[in-house]
């Protein structure tokens, strides 16, 4: 009996713990930004491709082999500085675009619990991938690419959900006509 119990309590307690972590927001998420719509958008993600080649590997290579090791170390440590900060600036574009969401929806009286189910999905994939993210960098691993590339693709899908949104709003504002629609309020 203790046998089973023993697993049991464990795999529940790993299970509440991986609950807990993804349901508290990140950082980032409770920092407040600025009140006007132009704050909100995202500035962060849309630099991957600067970061991706200014990370590449050839420069690894060159650098082990044509400097001495704590030059090496220096340059690891600020590209790890420089990754951490990116990760943080694209967790900071994640917050502000669901705070976007969050009042487009405030503003929607039609907000689905489909589209609600979409939103919590994106989160709670947005902070795991934030998460494993954060744990590679603390542990002095090489940061994949694929996974930063999968976090800025989450903050798209997030964006491209909100103007879907607005659009929506948009149309349905006019054709609620002038006096009905929500600007007016």
């Amino acid at each position: 009996m203790i046998g089973v119990a023993v697993p049991l309590v464990a795999g529940s307690l790993a299970i509440l713990g991986a609950a807990w972590l993804l349901a508290r927001p990140l950082p980032e998420e409770s920092a407040q930004g600025g009140n006007k719509i132009e704050d909100l958008r995202p500035s962060h993600a849309q630099h991957l491709p600067q970061l991706r080649q200014s990370l590449a590997s050839a420069d690894r290579r060159y650098v082990r082999r044509k400097t001495p090791e704590q030059i090496g170390k220096a340059w690891r440590d600020d590209r790890r500085k420089v990754l951490r900060s990116f990760l943080s600036g694209v967790a900071q574009d994640y917050a502000r675009l669901e705070r976007l969401a969050s009042e487009v929806g405030s503003l929607s009286p039609e907000a689905s619990k489909r589209e609600e189910f979409r939103k919590t999905w994106l989160r709670v994939r947005f902070r795991t991938s934030y998460r494993v993210l954060s744990v590679e960098l603390a542990a002095r691993r090489r940061c994949s690419m694929g996974r930063l590339a999968h976090l800025t693709e989450l903050v798209a899908n997030l964006s491209a959900d909100t103007e879907n949104a607005m659009e929506r709003l948009q149309m349905e504002s006019a054709a609620r006509g002038p006096a009905n629609s929500p600007f007016n309020s």
